[in-house]
């Protein structure tokens, strides 16, 4: 189970994690602010886990290979919102690293004593080595990439305790003068007022940080003797791992740089800070790895809503130039992939963790104690307003935050 619970692990934490202390200092500067962050981290970990072992069970008792199949066999024969969001769910992921992937290309070419804009920094990306790893038709042997992927978290996880603990960024410090002013730390003793709109932005975040339940079905079908138990106690192992990594990080971000913290949080620090420059490099090895997996599930997401079951090489081709092209013009534009991990999360992520396992469950299983069912509904209707509102508040606090203060 040990195998398992890693790839649980790592198909949770990804570099959405990195904007996770921005979603603190969307509603507060005071380091205070941490108590109700981690422990809204920590709840929303514990539905999420739910939601991803509810998932597996339905699959278990309908015998599903895919959480579609799932959505047939249960709900409805007309599975839209799942081909919807299986296509929406990745256009965003892929996105959002094209926007990392251009900040810290940008950052490290700095670094190293040249200066290459963000903008050229994604166009020579994407028309070189990410469209020769999109067109790829095997990727089983960018596998090793994912551990990577992993390793690379842990160190900027320590590399930010680090710098949470130290002295370099606070005023005085050896990197504090390096910092353009939009990046210095921020900090003051205000009321904390975490039950306004402003925290709906960590809550949407949470929910890309924790998404990873189109993969529930693959997890249970892999598990050595996949009984229920088994599955749950996999699913309480990985969810409980990733709750705490995603709230260190977010709190050795938040207690850095306060309410300066950036989209994504790597932005903050110096580009000649060593440290950060190591992990800049590790976290954009991962990202370019991990790209031709999104952009695949985005790909048959998109021929999936459009009921075409089998593509030409020529198709193919098309949907990767074409498809390419629309994120790295979006990612010229939208500079700041904070918002799309609040957005996404909030749209997408509340659908796909809240809304559908416990439709699912509700149409399905007719045996449930009153309390489990009374708990589908309101994950049903916290999902319903995480959608709406979350998604809402998003596009407000980035576009136009004035309607908010």
């Amino acid at each position: 189970m040990t195998s398992s619970t890693f790839n649980v692990i790592k198909a949770c934490v990804g570099a959405g994690v990195l904007s996770l202390p921005a979603g603190v200092s969307a509603f507060s500067s005071n380091p205070t602010a941490l108590y109700p962050s981690i422990t809204l981290m920590l709840f929303l970990g514990i539905l999420s886990g739910y939601s991803f072992n509810t998932i597996g069970k339905i699959c278990k008792m309908s015998g599903s290979k895919s959480i579609s199949e799932a959505w047939e066999k249960t709900v409805s024969d007309n599975s839209l919102p799942i081909s919807l969001a299986c296509f929406l769910t990745p256009l965003g992921a892929a996105l959002s690293y094209s926007i990392i992937l251009a900040d810290t290309f940008s950052s490290l070419s700095t670094a190293l004593g040249t200066t290459v804009s963000r903008s050229k920094s994604i166009i020579i990306l994407s028309a070189t080595i990410l469209y020769r790893l999109c067109r790829m038709k095997d990727l089983s042997s960018l596998a090793p990439v994912s551990i990577l992927g992993v390793g690379g978290i842990l160190v900027t996880c320590f590399f930010m305790s680090l710098r949470a603990f130290g002295d370099a960024y606070k005023v005085g410090g050896g990197m504090y003068g390096l910092l353009n002013a939009a990046a210095r730390p921020v900090f003051d003793n205000g009321v904390v007022k975490f039950f306004n709109l402003k925290a709906l932005v960590l809550v949407s975040m949470a929910a890309t940080a924790y998404l990873s339940h189109f993969n529930a079905p693959d997890f249970l079908n892999d598990l050595e003797d996949n009984t229920e138990e088994r599955f749950k106690k996999l699913v309480t192992r990985g969810f409980g791992i990733t709750a705490v990594i995603s709230a260190a990080m977010m709190s050795f971000g938040f207690l850095t740089f306060g309410g300066a913290c950036q989209g994504v949080v790597l932005n903050n620090y110096a580009d000649f800070d060593k440290g950060a420059t190591l992990c800049r490099g590790l976290m954009a090895l991962s990202v370019i790895g991990s790209y031709p997996f999104v952009f695949s599930g985005m790909k048959n997401g998109f021929f999936s809503l459009i009921g075409k079951k089998e593509v030409s090489p020529r198709a193919d081709k098309m949907f990767v130039r074409v498809g390419l092209t629309i994120i790295t013009g979006l990612a010229l534009v939208l500079k700041n992939a904070g918002f799309i991990s609040a957005f996404m999360g909030a749209v997408c992520g509340s659908a796909i963790i809240y809304i559908f396992p416990s439709v699912m469950f509700l149409k399905y299983v007719k045996d449930a104690g009153r309390r489990e069912t009374a708990f589908n509904y309101f994950l049903i209707a916290l999902g319903a307003v995480f959608g709406v509102a979350g998604g809402a508040v998003s596009v407000l606090d980035a576009f136009f935050p004035k309607f908010l203060a």
